[in-house]
């Protein structure tokens, strides 16, 4: 059975009644019901920005097919993964994608000198920081990590 526009627009007041009053799920179920879009957005707003809940605002994103925001959350959940999953002095992966073949004007690069090498490694972001303070930045991110994680279990 299909809703008419009257039964829809009473079913979303519902909705955004309910949200007002705090019971952001069922809310979420009468939006979800209508395929409410703004409502399932803004539910998804409240649970990523205020509450810090990206697992629940993915949900709602997912439902309201929020491409910018699954993208988002999606990111961060990654890079959650890899700072878990990253071992210091592991030597990275080789991707599985074959390589693109150069184009055939393309000259081959140089081999750097190991005196070029010292020269880049003077100009990176990290240069002038301490290596024991660069390993605590990095504990620090794996930390953060783990502490977004917990919050979505």
């Amino acid at each position: 059975m299909a809703l008419n526009n009257e039964q829809k627009a009473e079913l979303i007041r519902r909705g955004n009644t309910l949200f007002n009053e705090g019971r952001y799920f069922d809310a979420g179920r009468v939006f979800t019901t209508v395929g409410y879009k703004t409502g399932l957005i803004r539910l998804g707003d409240l649970f990523y920005f205020e509450k810090e809940m990206p697992l629940v605002a993915y949900g709602f994103y997912r439902n309201a097919n929020h491409r910018p925001m699954l993208d988002k959350i999606g990111e961060g959940f990654v890079f959650a993964l890899k700072c878990l999953l990253y071992e210091p002095g592991a030597e990275p992966e080789k991707s599985t994608v074959p390589a693109q073949p150069a184009p055939a004007k393309a000259k081959a690069a140089p081999i750097a000198s190991e005196d070029e090498f010292r020269v880049r490694q003077s100009n990176s972001p990290d240069a002038g920081i301490p290596a024991r303070q660069q390993k605590e930045d990095k504990e620090a991110k794996v930390a953060r990590a783990i502490a977004m994680l917990q919050k979505l279990a």
